[in-house]
């Protein structure tokens, strides 16, 4: 109706300026003393009267002229608001049906694990967008009742220009189970990168106060600090998936998938944490290795002479170990060592005759009680906790570390750049009718204090003979 409304504008104008072209014409030839037929002109009339009379009604062709302009730009104007609004509508509104009933349909838990999403409602929302991102008729439908915008967008996305990024739902889920399988991300300082590079002031030294004479001079002295430097790292996982397999069961493909990348991004943050040597293998990370590099002995327990074992380590081992942490860490500290180093040496002992305890077990007394049998997590040892760390070795050898004891918020520092992107693409293996996932996160750690060969650190390590 605008389009046809603009039409008869320009009709209307262009009539406007047809008549304004013939008075000008009627005033060249009154000037001639023709008609504008070329016929002389009959009697006579004042010149002025005609120019007037010519002149008014030229300003109101012109007037009119003007007035039509002015009508065809606010209806052009309002076709283009209208189709700019029927855009957004058109992004927004649900995927039309001929069904016009509310379809009320049972969550499917097929597929479902617990421990992995943290709902069947999230697992079933996770399954229903990978089989609608693979073209499932009834999972778009669902989706785009559901989801609504959110799916609608991505689904915008350029394919080809390096994947769609994954619906949220399963971001989060991996972010979620990176924290919960690994270590590092809940035990160092974490701080959030705005850019690829991060400062971080670290206190090297503190005032220093001296005992003084009457009218003696007092000596100054000024608190000194560092900065540690934290560069983004890029950590990245990727897999290929058979769109068949997505299409049967997308609930146990995308449990599968977060269990997996999760599993795998956590060992490898867990492994530059505790064993980086700062090399590519583990992204350029100098992690708690560092510690037995010879700069901070300060920090290291050695284990009596004859105790090259897990199984041979004794009591004043770790006693030893726990005597050089300072006391500033120690009521926020944890025993870190991998599950072999706990049962074959901590449990052993604790169990064994002859340790400090209460209680008997069969014929081992001065162990723990029968409550610590029936532990199936770590227990606490000499007042801290056991953390668990399965990138620490299993069987240390002579002169290798064991475990450590201190408080890694103090000692290191987790930097994350952005949240964790997972995207899909079809184009890679379309050939194979498969569909690649890839996951990134952009992170960095730095152990910045381990204390010196005078001073010890906030973590020490029990080193075997």
């Amino acid at each position: 109706m605008a389009a046809s409304r603009v039409k008869e504008l320009l009709d209307e104008l262009a009539q406007t300026l047809a008549e304004l072209g013939m008075l000008d014409e009627e005033g060249a030839a009154e000037e001639a003393g023709e008609n504008t037929d070329g016929t002389p002109v009959e009697g006579e009339r004042s010149a002025v009267e005609a120019v007037e009379a010519r002149q008014a009604k030229y300003d109101s062709l012109l007037a009119k002229a003007e007035r039509i302009k002015a009508a065809i730009a606010k209806s052009e104007a309002a076709e283009a608001r209208k189709a700019e609004l029927l855009k957004v509508l058109h992004r927004a509104a649900p995927v039309e049906t001929t069904d016009v009933k509310t379809r009320i349909e049972p969550i499917s838990t097929r597929g479902y694990k617990p421990g992995i999403f943290e709902s069947p409602e999230m697992a079933h929302r996770c399954g229903q967008w990978l089989k609608a991102h693979f073209g499932d008729r009834n999972a778009r439908q669902w989706c785009s009742d559901h989801l609504g915008t959110e799916y609608r967008d991505m689904g915008g996305q350029v394919n080809s220009l390096g994947g769609n990024l994954v619906f949220e739902d399963f971001s989060n889920t991996i972010v979620r189970l990176v924290e919960r399988f690994g270590v590092a991300m809940n035990v160092f300082q974490n701080v959030t990168m705005s850019s690829d590079t991060l400062l971080v002031p670290r206190r090297l030294s503190g005032v220093t106060s001296y005992w003084l004479g009457e009218n003696s001079t007092i000596t100054t002295s000024d608190p000194t600090a560092t900065m540690v430097q934290l560069v983004a790292k890029k950590l990245a996982c990727a897999t290929k998936v058979s769109n068949e397999l997505l299409s049967d069961n997308a609930i146990s493909v995308a449990s599968w998938l977060a269990q997996e990348y999760a599993t795998s991004l956590s060992a490898a943050i867990d492994d530059a944490a505790f064993n980086g040597t700062g090399t590519s293998t583990y992204g350029g990370i100098r992690g708690l290795a560092q510690i037995d590099d010879g700069t901070h002995t300060a920090s290291i327990a050695t284990a009596a002479t004859g105790n090259t074992t897990i199984a041979s380590l004794d009591i004043d081992d770790y006693l030893a170990c726990l005597a050089k942490l300072p006391r500033y860490a120690i009521g926020t500290s944890a025993w870190y060592m991998h599950p072999s180093v706990y049962h074959n040496s901590v449990q052993r002992m604790m169990l064994s005759s002859g340790v400090a305890g209460s209680g008997t077990i069969g014929a081992l007394s001065g162990g723990n009680t029968a409550a610590n049998l029936a532990q199936g997590t770590p227990n606490t040892f000499l007042g801290l906790p056991v953390v668990w760390v399965l990138k620490m070795t299993a069987a240390p050898t002579t002169g290798t570390i064991a475990a450590y004891v201190g408080d890694l918020s103090l000692a290191g520092i987790m930097a994350v750049k952005s949240d964790m992107q997972v995207a899909t693409s079809t184009d890679r293996y379309f050939e194979a009718d498969q569909t690649a996932f890839r996951a990134i996160q952009r992170l960095d750690i730095n152990v910045h204090s381990l204390g010196s060969t005078t001073e010890a650190g906030p973590v020490v390590a029990l080193k075997l003979a």
